[in-house]
């Protein structure tokens, strides 16, 4: 068996990519599902909390699932109702 250091740290290397390359994804996904439920909310509502469909589609892009969460909480939860 041959055993090449190089390709070793490369390979290594690829695979410390794949966790920010589903991050990444994960991000663009839930941005992309809150900004289609904020314009289904302003729509059929038109209240939506603190900012409209696209800020709240970059807020979720930049800070993922903690941002995704505070939407759900704002306006699906049951706290919305207080």
């Amino acid at each position: 068996m041959d055993f090449n250091p190089t390709t070793l740290i490369a390979t290594f290397g690829t695979w410390a990519l794949l966790p920010h390359i589903i991050t990444v994804l994960v991000h663009i996904a839930f941005s992309a599902a809150v900004f289609s439920d904020a314009q289904t909310i302003k729509n059929e509502r038109d209240n939506l909390v603190f900012a409209g469909p696209i800020i709240w589609s970059l807020a979720v892009l930049v800070g993922g699932v903690f941002a995704a969460l505070t939407y759900w909480v704002i306006h699906h939860s049951s706290l919305r109702k207080w």
